[in-house]
């Protein structure tokens, strides 16, 4: 992470619930990413928000890093709330999250790193094997929209 031309490591550690709730918010922008028509069906909705997913989230350029054996100098903060919405002002995708401590973190994103972003956390919670439910079978894109609207 980049704050004032400065580089920092944040780590943040997501619970399990948290994870799932942020999963679903995540999962309800990206369906009002893809700004599918109301008058269809939910299933032609569902896969055209996931064919617009996947065409934004690959074109993202990737990295992998390999993981290092060197533990972290601070402890991982603990993600006690996280909140995802569209700014008003220049309709760019925000993610916070703010710790039980009361720190917080927002992200600003395009629309192709929220894609990209939402692609990465659905590959680590398949690799985490926490045996959430798929998000397409959990509900249809018109019924879930994000809890609030940040700016």
């Amino acid at each position: 992470m980049v704050v004032d031309g400065q580089t920092s490591t944040e780590w943040l550690h997501l619970t399990r619930r948290t994870c799932d709730v942020l999963r679903k918010d995540l999962q309800a922008l990206v369906d009002l990413s893809a700004e599918v028509p109301q008058r269809l069906d939910a299933a032609t909705r569902q896969e055209l928000s996931n064919s617009h997913h996947q065409a934004l989230a690959s074109q993202v350029p990737r990295r992998v890093e390999p993981a290092t054996t060197n533990a972290p100098t601070e402890p991982p903060k603990l993600v006690a709330k996280a909140q995802c919405g569209r700014r008003r002002a220049d309709g760019r995708w925000v993610l916070k999250f703010e710790t039980v401590s009361g720190q917080g973190l927002a992200l600003v994103l395009s629309k192709p790193t929220l894609h990209a972003l939402v692609d990465a956390l659905n590959k680590r919670v398949l690799a985490a094997d926490w045996a959430l439910a798929s998000l397409p079978v959990e509900q249809a894109p018109s019924t879930r929209e994000p809890r609030s609207s940040l700016h």
